[in-house]
Parts: C-alpha cells; sequence; structure tokens
C-alpha cells in the first residue's frame, strides 16, 4: 500500500513539473510570434490563473488537512510570481526573456526531481522503520543508578 502511495506521489510532482515546463516552452514559443502589448496581456492572464489554482489547492489543502497540496499551492504561486516577473527581471539581470524563461525551467525541472528524490527517501525510511522491531525488543525504560557521594570522610564520620 505504502508502495502505492508513492508512486501516485511521485507522478503528480512529476506531471506538475511537466505542466510548468510545457507552459514555459510555449510562452518561449509565444515571445517570437505575438506583439508587445497581446504578449503583457498573456502574462498577466496566465499569472491571474496560475495564480488561481494556488489559492484553490490552498483552500483544499486547509478544508481536507492535506500538507502536500498545500505544499503544491505554494509552488504554484511561487510560479505565477515567476510569471509576473517576466517583464521586469530581464531587465534587472541584463539578458533577454528567453534566458529568464530558460533558467525558469532548470529550477523547475531540478526543484521537482529533488523533491521526487527528497519524499521517496522519507517515505522509504518510514516504511523501513514500521518494519524494523527493535523498538519492540529494546524497551524505553530508564536506567536508575545510584548517586555516588564524592566526599567518603562524610560518610566514614556517620
Amino acid at each position: 500500500m505504502n508502495n502505492k502511495k508513492m508512486i501516485r506521489n511521485a507522478i503528480i510532482n512529476f506531471a506538475y513539473a511537466i505542466i510548468l515546463t510545457i507552459y514555459i516552452l510555449c510562452f518561449n514559443i509565444l515571445y517570437n510570434q505575438l506583439e508587445l502589448n497581446v504578449l503583457e496581456r498573456y502574462i498577466q492572464i496566465s499569472s491571474i490563473s496560475f495564480l488561481g489554482i494556488a489559492i484553490v489547492m490552498f483552500e483544499i489543502a486547509y478544508r481536507k488537512k492535506i500538507k502536500s497540496i498545500g505544499l503544491n499551492g505554494i509552488e504554484f504561486f511561487a510560479f505565477s510570481v515567476f510569471i509576473l516577473l517576466i517583464q521586469h527581471m530581464p531587465k534587472i539581470l541584463e539578458s533577454d526573456i528567453t534566458t529568464y524563461m530558460q533558467m525558469g525551467i532548470y529550477i523547475v525541472v531540478s526543484y521537482y526531481i529533488i523533491k521526487i528524490a527528497f519524499i521517496y527517501t522519507n517515505q522509504k525510511r518510514e516504511e523501513l522503520k514500521s518494519l524494523s522491531d527493535i523498538k519492540e525488543i529494546v524497551k524505553d525504560e530508564p536506567i536508575k543508578k545510584e548517586t555516588k557521594r564524592k566526599n567518603k570522610k562524610v560518610e566514614e564520620e556517620k
């Protein structure tokens, strides 16, 4: 059962990575073909769309108390901020928009690879802990030691 949960989690995160990467690639293609005012409108609409997705994820995570959906909401919120900064960051970084978008692809892909690896190792560790019977063998009873007096002369006088 735990193995199915691991695979499901990895597939969901992989799907998010693919969706965000495809969006960035489509934006790179449309960047050269659209006029500036149409491109700005496209940036605003897509940013609001990703922000809406993030808000819906926050609400679902809050109502169902599922932390992973909340974390995905934070990721989509960060991506909507990334999209909003498309107009300004290339000027600040003194580069073009395609370089900024390529950096975005690298960041998204590397983040999700690290996240999937982290989730996999944590779930494997939990699975191995549940299979281990060391907790049953070793009891958590503290060992009581008698205190020793440092001054032996006091004891001898009594």
